[in-house]
């Protein structure tokens, strides 16, 4: 089988690589960054800097969750890797004393208000997991093993918002549909008019997709139907599957694809090796919107 890539609108390379009837995804080394040993390196001068303070967990090995906001590491690990020793720590400390002014101002001044950051709202979808380790997030449930959260994305960090958040906004649980959700969704929507994804092709035929944004939000795309409209279409298919493995990674394909277990495999596979893991669930989207496969449906897909 001669398989081809073809990128529709501007793109970034990924690499593929074509194995009987299926892709197979060869996910890159990881690094310090993405594995998590630079996050555990910052985490120690935090506590040298803050001792006692506490650091929650948090499934992305590019940030740390404290003090209710998140410190992104995307930024300083490029300025951070070819130093050592002091100097290495003297950065890391001059990052951290930047980041903790924004997170230990009180909240009379130091919390934004709706107003000032309703552009910069954002949605993401993380592992239902996440609720037993920072209980206070403002989330919803989304499907059997995900659910919606909510961000602020800001120049250089991202943060969560939480119900004491939204408490302190006005914002209560009935009114987060249409007071946060909506905002955030037409944000991303928005955000994401030209967010690339890569089309294998096979013998002429569209076979696959999969994202190459790189921006944080692949997996949460997979709640804008514009975007899913987009990928039917490369696909010149009414009905696709769709699954989310990690936050950087959308996959899709036909419905009906020959391929249809071995892409199902991948999605467990790239979910298992990760970063940033999100779920191994498969999505069904067509005209009619997107849901979860049908127990027929996941068993056609070798699940």
């Amino acid at each position: 089988m001669n398989t081809s890539i073809r990128f529709p609108r501007p793109t970034r390379r990924l690499l593929l690589a074509a194995a009987a009837s299926a892709i197979l995804i060869r996910p890159a080394c990881a690094d310090a960054l993405s594995d998590g040993r630079f996050r555990a390196e910052v985490a120690a001068v935090l506590r040298a800097m803050l001792p006692g303070a506490e650091i929650l967990p948090d499934p992305d090995p590019k940030q740390i969750l404290f003090g209710g906001s998140t410190i992104t590491l995307t930024n300083l690990y490029p300025r951070i890797a070819p130093l050592a020793g002091d100097a290495r720590r003297r950065l890391i400390e001059a990052h951290l004393a930047t980041a903790l002014k924004a997170v230990n101002a009180p909240p009379s001044t130091g919390e934004p208000s709706l107003a000032a950051v309703r552009t910069q709202l954002r949605v993401q979808l993380l592992p239902r997991e996440i609720l037993r380790q920072v209980p206070d997030l403002a989330t919803r449930t989304f499907s059997e093993t995900l659910v919606v959260a909510y961000v602020i994305d800001g120049t250089d960090r991202m943060r969560y918002l939480t119900r004491s958040m939204l408490d302190g906004w006005g914002v209560g649980a009935g009114a987060i549909p249409t007071a946060i959700e909506a905002l955030a969704l037409a944000n991303l929507a928005e955000a994401s008019k030209d967010a690339a994804f890569a089309l294998a092709v096979a013998d002429g035929t569209p076979i696959f997709v999969m994202t190459s944004e790189d921006d944080n939000y692949d997996a949460a795309r997979l709640m804008l139907p514009s975007y899913l409209d987009r990928v039917r279409s490369a696909l010149k298919a009414e009905a696709v599957t769709v699954a989310i493995p990690t936050r950087d990674l959308l996959m899709a394909w036909p419905a009906d694809s020959k391929a249809r277990a071995g892409f199902a495999a991948q999605v467990r596979d790239r979910l298992r090796k990760g970063p940033y893991g999100r779920s191994d669930e498969l999505f069904h989207a067509d005209a009619a919107g997107l849901r979860p496969l049908t127990a027929a449906e996941r068993a056609d897909h070798g699940r």
